[in-house]
Parts: C-alpha cells; sequence; structure tokens
C-alpha cells in the first residue's frame, strides 16, 4: 500500500497545534512497517529533514497559482502508483480529480463558529472550500469527541464519516528541575521573580488572555511584588492591546512578553513555572495544557469546548468568564504545596492516555479500512 502525505505544514505551522500534529504524524509513518509513503514538503526541506525512514521526500515549488502547485502532485502520485492521500492541515486547496481514496484531518471549525477571531482572507478561503473537501474527502480524522460534534453540526457530515484520534504532546515535554530552568530562563531571556504563573498558546482573542490578566491583577497583592506572569509567543497586534490592559491594571511590570520562543526552549519554561494557566473560549484539542501536564506542571484550564474533554482529571477547570475564581484557582495552587503536588501527579498520570506511537497506530487502522 503506497500512502502520500501533504507534510508541509510540519514546516509551514511548526510551534503550532498543527504543525506539531503533522510533524510528529510524519515522523510516526516514516518507521511505520508494511507500507510505502510520499511525503510532499515544501521545495528546499525535502531531504528527509522529518525523520529517516524508506519513503519518498517530494518537493513542491510555492506557485502563486495553487491549482498549477496541486496538479504537479497530483502528477506525482499517478507516477508513483500512490493508493491513498491524506491532508493533515485541515485540507485546504486539497487536489481536484483524485482518482483515489481521500482522507482529511479536520482539526476543528472555528471559521464556523468564531468567525470573527480569524483572518479575513483565511476565512474567506476555509468557507469556499470547506463544502467540497467534507464531501470528497472518504474520512475525515478530527482530534476530540468534540470537534467531531462540531463538524456534524455545521457541515452535516454524517458521524460514521469521521474517526477521533486524539492527538498528544511532544516527546520533548518532561519533568525538568525547577532551580536550572529559572537559571536558563534569567540568562538567555532576562525573565526573574516568583511565584511564575505561565501561559503558552497564542493570543487570538478566544484564547481570553485578558481574563487571566484581570485574574493576575485580582491575585498580585496576595502573590507578591516578585510574581511574575510569563506568556511567551510571536508578537501579534493583539499583545499591544493586552500591554495596554496590563498597563491600566497596574501590573505592566510583572507581565512578561518575551516574544516568539523556540519549541526546543519551552520545556524550560514549563519547567520553571509553578502553574501554567489556559483559560481558552474555544480549542478543537488544546495542546499546551498537555505540555505543561506532561512537563509535571500544576495546570488550570477553563472547563469550555473540548478543553474538559482533553485535560480531565489531570487539570484544575474553571468559568473562563470568573476572573475572581481564576484568581481565586491561581492563589490556591500557588500557595497551596498539597494540592500542587496533587495536581503535578494527576496531570502527569493522566497525560499518560496521550502517545503519537498510538496516533500512528489508529491512523494507519484508517487507511487500511479505506484500502480494504
Amino acid at each position: 500500500m503506497k500512502i502520500a502525505i501533504d507534510a508541509r505544514g510540519a514546516v509551514w505551522f511548526r510551534g503550532t497545534g498543527i504543525g506539531t500534529y503533522t510533524y510528529q504524524l510524519v515522523r510516526g509513518l516514516t518507521r511505520e512497517l508494511g507500507h510505502e509513503f510520499m511525503f510532499f514538503l515544501p521545495e528546499g526541506f525535502e531531504d528527509g529533514v522529518l525523520g529517516a525512514g524508506d519513503a519518498d521526500w517530494v518537493a513542491v515549488r510555492e506557485n502563486p497559482d495553487w491549482q498549477v502547485e496541486q496538479a504537479h502532485m497530483v502528477r506525482s502520485m499517478e507516477e508513483a502508483g500512490v493508493e491513498l492521500y491524506h491532508m493533515p492541515q485541515n485540507g485546504l486547496n486539497l487536489p481536484r480529480y483524485l482518482p483515489f481514496p481521500v482522507v482529511v484531518t479536520l482539526h476543528d471549525v472555528i471559521p464556523y463558529i468564531l468567525p470573527q477571531t480569524c483572518n479575513p482572507a483565511f476565512l474567506r478561503r476555509f468557507m469556499h472550500q470547506m463544502p467540497y473537501i467534507v464531501e470528497r474527502a472518504d474520512m475525515l480524522i478530527t482530534v476530540s469527541h468534540y470537534s467531531r460534534r462540531d463538524i456534524i453540526r455545521h457541515l452535516q457530515v454524517p458521524p460514521e464519516k469521521i474517526a477521533v484520534i486524539y492527538a498528544a504532546p511532544e516527546p520533548i515535554y518532561v519533568p525538568l528541575p525547577q532551580v536550572p530552568c529559572r537559571e536558563f530562563l534569567r540568562e538567555r531571556y532576562g525573565i526573574r521573580g516568583g511565584p511564575l504563573i505561565l501561559y503558552v498558546g497564542g493570543f487570538s482573542w478566544r484564547k481570553n488572555v485578558g481574563l487571566l490578566l484581570r485574574a493576575f491583577g485580582a491575585a498580585k497583592k496576595e502573590l507578591g511584588p516578585e510574581a511574575v506572569l510569563v506568556m511567551p509567543g510571536r508578537a501579534t497586534p493583539e499583545v499591544d492591546g493586552l500591554r495596554q490592559l496590563a498597563r491600566g491594571l497596574g501590573i505592566e511590570e510583572q507581565v512578561i512578553f518575551p516574544g516568539y520562543v523556540p519549541v526546543q526552549d519551552l520545556p524550560q519554561f514549563y519547567g520553571a513555572a509553578d502553574v501554567f494557566v489556559y483559560p481558552s473560549l474555544y480549542e478543537g484539542f488544546g495542546m499546551p495544557p498537555l505540555e505543561a501536564m506532561a512537563c509535571g506542571v500544576p495546570t488550570i484550564t477553563s472547563w469550555a469546548s473540548a478543553l474538559a474533554e482533553i485535560v480531565g482529571e489531570g487539570a484544575l477547570q474553571v468559568d473562563p468568564y470568573d476572573a475572581a475564581g481564576l484568581a481565586e484557582a491561581i492563589l490556591q495552587v500557588v500557595t497551596d504545596t498539597k494540592l500542587a503536588a496533587e495536581l503535578r501527579q494527576k496531570g502527569r498520570d493522566w497525560v499518560q492516555r496521550y502517545s503519537w506511537k498510538k496516533v500512528v497506530k489508529e491512523t494507519v487502522l484508517v487507511y487500511e479500512a479505506l484500502l480494504d
């Protein structure tokens, strides 16, 4: 069985949930015995950078006319005798006239639920293409039962056409001693102080970071003058508004935006934290809380959308609209060493159910069922 995978998202979206999913899936598939794989990568990355293994790596030159780009991919697949095609990053620009089964991983349908949070050009493309994508795909994979229900509701996809396969944190996320991690943050990023409250996950409105700032502001007196809220991530337009909010709350000096942090440095950020907080309003999955739990960090999330399903008993869940309640939860975790220890253990126990080996195995079963 020869399977083609559009692996370009592993390069384009590295550091995001979709990028992590594509990267780890591809790395796992390169080690999968019994099947042949062809991976499409952006030109310049076709040397097998995503992992070793017996696979074909095909360069795709970016073309302003995506139909020309896709015609090249279809021709390459036909010449190689491909029997199935998988697009792991939502299926946008799915090639037309594919003469074999198609699998699409549709992570969520945020453009249907929170269109105001999407880039206008992306929103138009998503809304225009998605009806064709879900009709053409022989099978959809999504990453939570919550997302599955949303896909059924908004796109009228038959339930039997959607497989739920949970993603997982990357293997680099493991517990690290806090003191060396604090030293790393001080030397590399100039971050000092503590307790250290950490948020990772972007600054879109749906991430609800404003509520976290208000909660931190409400808790700052009890947390002490040295407490810091650290929020790494690319500087987006939303960051300016968050800085203004922090200034208005009188916490500007205690809120730290380190900017973009390489993936390989994130375990040290988690390791330095006293608590990780993720108050998002909507997630199709929610990778950062699992990363934090894998690192042994006491974790607080909202109970909104897929988060309750994904973090389960491994995190403390709060109302995403209650800043006072979140402030109280942060204080409880920071001041109650017994509670913090319980959350560390519960998080590490819970996250064991997620693994990339399991993702790869279940994904291959989807392929095999379509070709049986």
